[in-house]
C-alpha cells in the first residue's frame, strides 16, 4: 500500500469511533435468533427486525462483513491508542454489536480530501435497563470518545427528533483531522432491545446535503 493510500484511508476509517462503545460484527454473538443483519441490492438497504429500509445512490460504495471488519480493526487501533482500559471496553462490548450498513461515497483510498460516509449500526442493550432512549446511549458513547486520544469537541446539545414512530436522537462531534474540520453527526433510538444508530460524517456543506438525502428517505 502506498503512503497516499494509507492517508486516504485514515481518513476514512476514523469515521468508526463509534468503535468506542461497538467492536466488529464479525464478533457479534449475543444477538437473538431472529436477528436480522439486512439485505442490500441496488442502492435499498431492507431489515425486517428493525422494519428498516435505507435508501442510497447505488454508485456509492458498500463494505462488505470482512471489508468493515478490517477498516474497523484500523479505527479501533486509532482510537484507543496506548488505553488499555479502553481498549477493554472496547473488546467487552463487541459480542453485542452488528454493523447493518456501512456505505462511502468513494472507494476506500479514492485519492480525495475526505470520503463521506453512513454507517447503520444496532448495539443489544437488554441487559442495561438504564439505557431507555438514543439520549442515554448517547450520553455514555460521549464519555467513551472523551477519553479517546482524538480531540472531539461537542458544541451543540443533544436534540431530538421523529422518525416514523421513533424517538431519534442525535450528537453532533467536530474534530480537526488532516488540516480539515470533519463533522460526525450520531442519531440513536432504542427498538427491540436494540440502539439502532445511523452515524453520518462529512467535511463540507454538500457533502452534508448528500447524506441527509440518505437521512430523509429512512422508512422504519
Amino acid at each position: 500500500m502506498t503512503i497516499s493510500i494509507i492517508k486516504s484511508t485514515k481518513r476514512s476509517i476514523f469515521i468508526l469511533v463509534i468503535l468506542a462503545l461497538v467492536g466488529c460484527a464479525e464478533k457479534a454473538k449475543n444477538l437473538p435468533k431472529e436477528f436480522d443483519y439486512g439485505t442490500t441490492e441496488n442502492g435499498l438497504y431492507e431489515n425486517s427486525f428493525f422494519d428498516l429500509e435505507i435508501s442510497f445512490d447505488p454508485n456509492w460504495t458498500i463494505q462488505n462483513k470482512q471489508q468493515t471488519e478490517n477498516i474497523a480493526e484500523q479505527g479501533k487501533k486509532l482510537i484507543v491508542g496506548d488505553d488499555s482500559n479502553l481498549e477493554a471496553a472496547v473488546e467487552a462490548s463487541e459480542i453485542n454489536v452488528a454493523y447493518l450498513l456501512t456505505v462511502f461515497k468513494h472507494k476506500v483510498g479514492a485519492p480525495v480530501d475526505f470520503n463521506p460516509s453512513f454507517i447503520a449500526i444496532a448495539e443489544n442493550v437488554k441487559n442495561l435497563p438504564g439505557i431507555s432512549k438514543g439520549e442515554d446511549y448517547l450520553f455514555h458513547t460521549k464519555k467513551l470518545l472523551e477519553q479517546a486520544p482524538v480531540n472531539y469537541n461537542f458544541n451543540k446539545d443533544i436534540s431530538k427528533e421523529e422518525r416514523g414512530n421513533h424517538d431519534f436522537y442525535i450528537m453532533e462531534t467536530q474534530l480537526e483531522y488532516a488540516s480539515k474540520n470533519i463533522i460526525q453527526e450520531y442519531r440513536t433510538t432504542i427498538t427491540n432491545g436494540f440502539s439502532l444508530s445511523f452515524i453520518i460524517s462529512y467535511a463540507n456543506p454538500e457533502q452534508k446535503a448528500e447524506l441527509y438525502e440518505i437521512l430523509d428517505n429512512i422508512k422504519i
